[in-house]
């Protein structure tokens, strides 16, 4: 019985728990980040971009934000909480408060555009229909995120099995 994408990414990263102790914390997670991009740009490119601006609370005030925010804020974090398993997520930063941090050898994250709203084009509104960008954009880049994460696992463990022998 073959295994679908999503289960074959789940024994991969199980596999990368095991090896940990020849792999290295920071090698696991560069060859996550690397395996996040093309997830990433799926999902910006799957994200729904109105032509309106619109008004976001910012500090004690509020502040007008230009349409495409939500695509902006789409980026590849771990969690702060997550200290046994790390793991790679992506998705819109939808607070200043987010409990977030970058990945090693991954970019930047950025609390500066971030998109509150997401929720309202994913699950729908009362007069939007539902835009369900973030499992299409899953299902789109799959295949492309499992074949990252073998060549990176392949190019670390290399390196550390030279570095061994």
């Amino acid at each position: 019985m073959a295994l679908s994408t999503q289960e074959q990414i789940d024994v991969i990263v199980k596999k990368f728990e095991t090896l940990k102790f020849v792999f290295g914390d920071d090698n696991f997670e560069k060859v996550l980040a690397e395996a996040a991009e093309p997830a990433q740009s799926a999902m910006r490119d799957a994200a729904p971009e109105s032509g309106y601006t619109h008004v976001m609370k910012d500090g004690g005030g509020s502040k007008r934000v230009k349409s495409g925010n939500l695509k902006r804020s789409i980026q590849v974090f771990k969690s702060k909480k997550a200290k046994k398993f790390v793991s790679a997520l992506v998705g819109p930063v939808t607070s200043k408060n987010s409990k977030i941090t970058s990945l090693v050898g991954g970019p930047k994250v950025s609390r500066a555009k971030r998109a509150f709203y997401w929720r309202f084009n994913y699950y729908g509104a009362y007069n939007a229909a539902p835009n369900r960008f973030i499992d299409k954009s899953r299902n789109a880049s799959a295949n492309a995120v499992l074949s990252k994460l073998k060549s990176g696992a392949r190019k670390y463990l290399d390196k550390e099995i030279a570095k061994i022998f």
